[in-house]
């Protein structure tokens, strides 16, 4: 319940995209509205700027020089330009370069550093409690008796000015407003569209029968195929893990039942039977089936120990050398009393070669229990005075690196047209009816879960040679 109510309080990954698409389209809009406002400001500035340059312009037009002094006819069209901007109020002054006043409405001040030029000069400034825009331009007037710069200056509120940036601005915005929720809607199409294969396989998935192992049926765009190809290998891994999981358990249960049948078949006639060296055979014989069934029991859990141990996929370092004394203490603790000869040979190029001349990547239990399951059949189907060679040794070359872990036993051995059912579970040779069957199959199941090789052969010693071969990479030691 609380996995259900996490899962729904992530994002999901529409929403992920439209708020990252979102936050892209914000930031674009934020860039836009920033030019937008510089672009409204010189739009109103550049159109009042005329006004103010056409009305001066009309003045210095109607002025001259005659006899020494500055006449100037101020036209009426030069007010009905700026009368265009209806709510500002307009300041005029008409002085000389020297600072002497022809005419003027107010006392303006002339700009600062301002050096005479037929090029109008515009600037901001606060005049009369408001923001002013003003303008300056010159004219060189040339008469009998001297020559001078004649100037006009002219200030203007900033009233429509404003107006017309606030006018531009807003409708600039509401253009770029409209087209980013347009282009959010078409991203949020196009995001459903793309996550439209992921829906297809969440609702596949979640509809499909708990027993329906088939690949899933959706034909996925580039982006997501390596996911859909994964769930498919996944649900085929499944389905394979399911199958030999089922058969594992139905010949499980028949071998545990036939081998608990069997006990209890020999003491019901044991209990029955009325001459005591008879019964005591009975007993002996539910002994022996007693063990047999331990056995098998000890290797179903191995093996069931093995398979799961192999899907965890635990790995770590293995030094073949201890590993093969380990296991061998073990069993001799067991076999102190027997006539079996064990003997251990390692290679000088493995003994000598340095801590990792031995060393391979695995899981050391798996490797413990298949140790011990091949050197464990080469006790039970060999002679009472058995011989057991057990080697360790390297093959390396050019494109090869092997590590070879050997056990010969002087037993009966294994037919050559037997070996590859000996792997089977549950199978058994008529030599060897006393075992579960199970032994070698654990050990051909954890070399194919450690990618190595289990190869039987004929020993020299007249039995069964099992080989384990690891395979590393050229230049590991």
């Amino acid at each position: 319940m609380r996995q259900s109510a996490k899962r729904l309080t992530q994002k999901s990954m529409r929403h992920r995209l439209i708020l990252s698409m979102g936050a892209g389209f914000l930031a674009i809009l934020t860039v836009i509205c920033i030019g937008l406002w510089g672009y409204a400001q010189q739009a109103a500035n550049e159109s009042y700027d005329r006004l103010l340059h056409g009305a001066a312009l009309a003045i210095l037009e109607r002025a001259n020089l005659t006899s020494g002094e500055v006449r100037v006819d101020i036209p009426y069209s030069a007010f009905e330009i700026l009368g265009l901007a209806k709510q500002d109020r307009v300041f005029y002054r008409i002085f000389t370069q020297d600072n002497e006043t022809i005419t003027a409405s107010h006392d303006l001040r002339p700009a600062a550093n301002y050096k005479p030029s037929e090029r109008p000069v515009y600037w901001d400034d606060a005049y009369s409690g408001e923001t002013v825009r003003f303008m300056q331009q010159a004219r060189f007037l040339t008469g009998d008796a001297r020559s001078l710069w004649l100037i006009v200056e002219f200030g203007q509120t900033c009233i429509a000015r404003h107006d017309m940036v606030a006018d531009l601005f807003w409708r600039g915005f509401a253009v770029a407003l409209f087209i980013t929720v347009v282009g959010l809607l078409f991203v949020w199409i196009a995001i459903n569209r793309a996550l439209h294969p992921l829906i297809d396989v969440e609702q596949n998935l979640r509809q499909r029968d708990i027993s329906d192992f088939t690949p899933l049926p959706v034909t996925p765009p580039r982006e997501v195929a390596s996911l859909i190809l994964s769930i498919n290998g996944f649900i085929s891994r499944l389905k394979n893990n399911l199958d030999h999981s089922q058969i594992f358990i139905a010949d499980v249960t028949h071998q545990i039942r036939t081998a608990l049948s069997a006990l209890q078949g020999q003491l019901e006639l044991a209990s029955k039977e009325q001459d005591p060296d008879m019964r005591q055979g009975r007993v002996d014989k539910a002994e022996r089936q007693s063990r047999k069934t331990i056995h098998l029991t000890n290797q179903l859990l191995a093996h069931a120990m093995v398979i799961h141990r192999a899907d965890q996929k635990i790995v770590s370092d293995i030094h073949l050398g201890d590993l093969i004394k380990t296991v061998l203490q073990s069993l001799l603790r067991e076999h102190m009393k027997s006539d079996i000869d064990f003997s251990v040979s390692i290679a000088p190029e493995i003994e000598d070669g340095g801590p990792d001349a031995d060393l391979i990547a695995g899981d050391v239990i798996s490797m413990r229990e298949a140790l011990s399951n091949v050197i464990d059949n080469a006790i039970k189907h060999g002679p009472a005075s058995n011989k057991i060679d057990i080697s360790l040794f390297a093959k390396t070359g050019k494109r090869l690196n092997q590590l070879i872990l050997q056990v010969d036993d002087a037993g009966p051995g294994i037919p050559e047209d037997k070996r590859e059912k000996v792997l089977e579970r549950f199978y058994t040779t008529e030599a060897a009816s006393e075992g579960s069957g199970l032994g070698l199959s654990i050990v051909d199941e954890v070399m194919r879960s450690h990618r190595a090789r289990l190869q039987l052969g004929d020993s020299a010693l007249g039995g069964l040679s099992v080989r384990m071969i690891f395979s590393r990479k050229p230049g590991d030691t």
